[in-house]
C-alpha cells in the first residue's frame, strides 16, 4: 500500500474483510528513520583517518570523543524514554530527529565551536586541544537526539503490531540501522572526495529534515489513522488488553543514579587515574539502582543491554580503524568490506524477528521462542573472536559479518521481550532505562579501547575475544532474572500522571 492509500483509504471494511497494511507502512518510517540515524552517528568513525591526519588526534582522544557521545546517549535514552511516554511517539520523534540532524550539521563548524569552548572542558579538569572539545560538544548533542530514535520506534511498534508480528517489525525497522551502517562508508568518501569533509557532515545532517516531514504527515494512532480498516484495527488489538497499571516506580530515580555514577566512576578513572573511586561509583550507583528499581523484567531487559550493546558500537567506532591498522586498507578501500559488513548484518535483523516470529505459530511459548532465538544468535557471534587473528582481510570481514548479523539478531528479540513483559504504555521508559545501561557500556567500551589501542600498539585480539563471549554470558544473566517472562506487576500511576512512567 502507497502512502497516499494508506492515508486515503475510508475505515468501512468489515473486521472479516482483508485487513490493510498501514502498520507496515509505519514500520517502513521507522526503517527509514533509523537509517538516517546511523548515518548521522557513523560519519564520524568513516572519517577518522582524514580527521586524525589533520588534528593528530590519538586513538585515545578519538575513544574521549566517542565517550562523551556515549554519555549523552545515556542520558537521552533515558529522558527520551520518559519523554515519549509523556507526549507520545509522534511528537517526541519530531523532536528528536530536529536536535540530531541539527547536531550533524553542527560537526561541520567542530573546531570553530572548539575554540570556543576549550576553557570550559578545562575549568572542569578535562584538558583537551580545541578540535577534540568541538567535536565532543558535538557528539553530545547528536547523542541526546539520537537516543530517541529506539523507545519510540519500540513503543510504536507496540502500539501498531499484535504481538505475534512484533519481532519481526522490530527486526525489519532495526534494519535500517545496518543499511544506515552500509551506506555511509559509501557515500562520505564520495562527499570527502569531492567536496571535503565540511560537507559530509552537513549534507548527510540535513536529510533529517526531508523524513520529518513525511512523519508528521503520516503518523498517527492505529484509532486515529483514516487508512486503517476495521480488519486491520481488530488485528492490531487482538492481544488481550493492558492492564491500567502502567507505572514503573523507581525507574526514573534508578536511572539517574546509575548514569550519573557510571560516568562519574568512568570519568574519575580515565581523567584523573582513580580507580578505586571509580569502583565505588560502579558499585555503589548499581546497588542503589537496584534498590530503587528491583523488579527483574528491567534489570534483564537492562544486563542485557549493558553487556552486549558495547559490541555493537565497537563495530560502529572502531572497524575502520581495525581495517586500517591490521589490514592497511584505506578509506577509499574500506567501503566494499564494511558495506558487506552491513549488508550481511541487515539479513541477521530480519532474521532474528522472522526466526522468533515462526516459533511463536509453530506453537512455542513466546519465552521460549525469545530464548531459543537468542541462543542461537549469541552462538553465531563466537567465532569472531579468531577475526583479529585472521591474516586474510576477508576472511576477517566474514568473520564480523557473522557476528554483526547475530548481534542484529539478538538485538531484535532483546527489544521484544520489553513489549513481552509490559504495557504499551510503560514500553518506552523501559526500553530507554535499558538503552541508558547500554550506553553506559559503551561509554566504558569507548574509553577502554582506544587507551588499550594505543597501549598495545594497536592489538585487537583481547577486544574480538571479549566481543564473542559476552553474548552467552548475557543470556544466561537473562534467563536466570526471567525464567519464565511473568509479565511485571506494576503500579496505577497518581492521578492526574497517567504519561509518567
Amino acid at each position: 500500500m502507497s502512502l497516499a492509500d494508506a492515508a486515503s483509504s475510508p475505515r468501512t471494511a468489515s473486521a472479516s474483510a482483508k485487513p490493510t497494511s498501514v502498520r507496515w507502512v509505519i514500520c517502513a518510517l521507522l526503517f527509514f528513520a533509523a537509517t538516517i540515524n546511523y548515518i548521522d552517528r557513523n560519519v564520524l568513525a568513516v572519517l577518522k583517518a582524514p580527521l586524525t591526519t589533520e588534528f593528530g588526534w590519538t586513538n585515545t582522544e578519538f575513544g574521549y570523543i566517542n565517550f562523551f557521545f556515549q554519555v549523552a546517549y545515556m542520558v537521552g535514552m533515558l529522558a527520551s524514554g520518559w519523554l515519549i511516554d509523556r507526549i507520545g511517539t509522534r511528537r517526541g520523534l519530531a523532536i528528536a530527529i530536529c536536535l540530531w540532524s541539527i547536531a550533524a550539521m553542527l560537526h561541520a563548524e567542530a573546531p570553530e565551536i572548539g575554540s570556543a569552548v576549550q576553557g570550559a572542558f578545562g575549568s572542569l579538569g578535562l584538558t583537551m586541544s580545541a578540535s577534540v572539545a568541538g567535536f565532543a560538544l558535538c557528539r553530545v548533542l547528536l547523542g541526546l537526539g539520537e537516543a530517541a530514535i529506539f523507545p519510540g520506534a519500540v513503543r510504536s511498534i507496540a502500539e501498531w503490531f499484535p504481538q505475534k508480528e512484533r519481532a519481526l517489525a522490530t527486526g525489519l525497522f532495526n534494519a535500517g540501522t545496518n543499511i544506515g551502517a552500509l551506506l555511509t562508508p559509501i557515500i562520505v568518501p564520495i562527499i570527502l572526495f569531492r567536496y571535503g569533509w565540511y560537507w559530509a557532515f552537513f549534507g548527510t545532517g540535513a536529510v533529517g529534515f526531508l523524513w520529518l516531514g513525511v512523519w508528521l504527515w503520516q503518523y498517527k494512532s492505529p484509532r486515529q489513522h483514516a487508512g486503517v480498516n476495521a480488519a486491520e484495527l481488530a488485528l492490531i488489538e487482538s492481544d488481550p488488553p493492558d492492564s491500567a497499571a502502567f507505572k514503573v516506580p523507581g525507574l526514573l530515580l534508578a536511572g539517574i543514579v546509575a548514569a550519573v555514577c557510571f560516568v562519574s566512576g568512568t570519568v574519575a578513572a580515565t581523567f584523573f587515574g582513580a580507580r578505586l573511586m571509580a569502583v565505588s561509583f560502579f558499585v555503589g550507583g548499581l546497588i542503589v539502582a537496584i534498590i530503587l528499581n528491583p523488579r527483574r523484567q528491567v534489570w534483564a531487559y537492562a544486563v542485557a543491554k549493558f553487556m552486549t550493546d558495547p559490541v555493537w558500537w565497537l563495530y560502529l567506532t572502531w572497524l575502520p580503524d581495525f581495517l586500517l591498522k591490521v589490514h592497511k586498507v584505506d578509506i577509499k578501500g574500506a567501503m566494499l568490506p564494511l558495506a558487506t559488513i552491513y549488508l550481511i548484518a541487515d539479513f541477521g535483523s530480519v532474521a532474528g524477528g522472522y526466526v522468533s516470529s515462526k516459533l511463536i505459530q509453530k506453537g512455542y511459548t513466546v519465552n521460549a521462542a525469545r530464548k531459543i532465538t537468542m541462543l542461537i544468535f549469541a552462538l553465531s557471534v563466537t567465532p569472531i573472536v579468531f577475526a583479529a587473528q585472521a591474516t586474510s582481510l576477508w576472511t576477517s570481514v566474514l568473520l564480523v559479518s557473522v557476528a554483526a548479523a547475530g548481534h542484529q539478531a539478538w538485538s531484535a528479540n532483546v527489544y521484544t521481550l520489553v513489549s513481552d513483559m509490559f504495557p504499551r504504555r510503560a514500553v518506552g521508559s523501559v526500553i530507554g532505562f535499558g538503552g541508558m545501561m547500554g550506553a553506559c557500556g559503551g561509554a566504558i567500551m569507548q574509553i577502554a579501547v582506544g587507551v588499550w589501542l594505543d597501549a598495545s600498539g594497536n592489538n585487537y585480539v583481547p577486544i574480538f575475544v571479549a566481543a564473542g563471549t559476552l553474548y552467552l554470558l548475557a543470556l544466561g544473566v537473562v534467563h536466570l532474572l526471567v525464567p519464565k517472562m511473568t509479565p511485571a506487576q506494576l503500579e496505577l500511576p497518581a492521578p492526574g500522571k497517567e504519561g509518567m512512567a
